[in-house]
């Protein structure tokens, strides 16, 4: 049994020469969903006590969309290049342009996203009630692009785990077996020839359906309840995303060579992340607002 589509290839179709890669395929569905799942949100007109923002979600989603996006893909690509590649790019420098090969951070993409919403802030007029209550809104959708983003990661096949043969050679191969079986053990033939964990889908578990649970039931619970705390449920999402991208960062082979002293460069910065949430959750006195 495999839960892995496994007949995708990087490059989804060409179009005049020019070929069209199923990451940023992805990458777009991902945007449509968000795209439409806002605009439910101002149909429905939960937040209509917020003017500013009501009025952004129902007659200037378009400028919210163009936020998101360059803010994914400027600070994905610039997340990347500067924390984790930035000694291949240094010498490569027209590279850091070609996005179409994948090599997105998830980090600076969520550093320029917020950046581009506080610039959509004081160009909208958002309180910082308002400004809070987009990005929590924004959070709940977050997961499904992760999901698109690691499965693009997949196609492109990168972001592999270790191997299996090498560092877990004490597995009995009857788990081993079963692991391949549902995919957790994974071989990246356009890499090589060895069995390794599959982070990718790993990251899809723990990143995307977990997360989601947590996010999805935090706003429906609050808007059921018409009582609503801005920022609660983006600082929950930090929390339990930098606890899980913590872990698996154990078994990504390419954060091997990424140490800092006991950690890897990423794990210190989610733990920055994970002291800053839990910091906010337990000693912000949250204004509780009805809706």
């Amino acid at each position: 049994m495999c839960f892995i589509v496994y007949f995708f290839v990087m490059i989804a179709f060409s179009i005049w020469s020019i070929d069209i890669y199923w990451y940023w395929i992805f990458y777009l569905i991902s945007f449509a969903l968000g795209y439409l799942f806002l605009y439910f949100v101002g149909k429905s007109g939960i937040f209509k006590k917020f003017k500013n923002l009501q009025n952004i979600l129902t007659n200037k989603l378009d400028d919210l969309l163009i936020a998101l996006i360059l803010g994914v893909l400027i600070g994905g690509r610039l997340g990347e290049v500067f924390i984790y590649q930035w000694q291949y790019f240094s010498h490569h420098l027209l590279e850091i342009f070609a996005v179409w090969n994948g090599w997105m951070s998830f980090i600076g993409g969520m550093v320029w996203v917020l950046i581009a919403f506080l610039i959509l802030k004081k160009m909208r007029k958002l309180s910082i009630q308002e400004f809070w209550i987009l990005i929590d809104t924004i959070i709940v959708i977050v997961p499904m692009a992760i999901i698109f983003g690691r499965f693009g990661n997949y196609l492109n096949q990168e972001l592999f785990g270790l191997v299996v043969a090498q560092d877990f050679w004490w597995l009995s191969q009857w788990i081993v077996g079963f692991l391949k079986d549902i995919n957790i053990f994974h071989i990246y033939s356009q890499v090589d020839q060895n069995l390794r964990v599959n982070t990718n889908f790993l990251a899809m578990i723990f990143e995307w359906f977990a997360v989601l649970l947590l996010t999805i039931s935090l706003f429906i619970r609050r808007i059921k309840k018409k009582l609503i705390k801005p920022a609660l449920i983006s600082w929950w999402f930090l929390v339990f995303y930098s606890v899980f991208r913590f872990l698996l960062e154990y078994l990504r082979i390419d954060s091997q060579t990424q140490y800092i002293s006991i950690f890897t460069r990423s794990q210190w910065l989610f733990i920055v992340f994970f002291v800053f949430g839990i910091y906010f959750i337990f000693n912000t006195k949250y204004k509780k607002i009805i809706i």
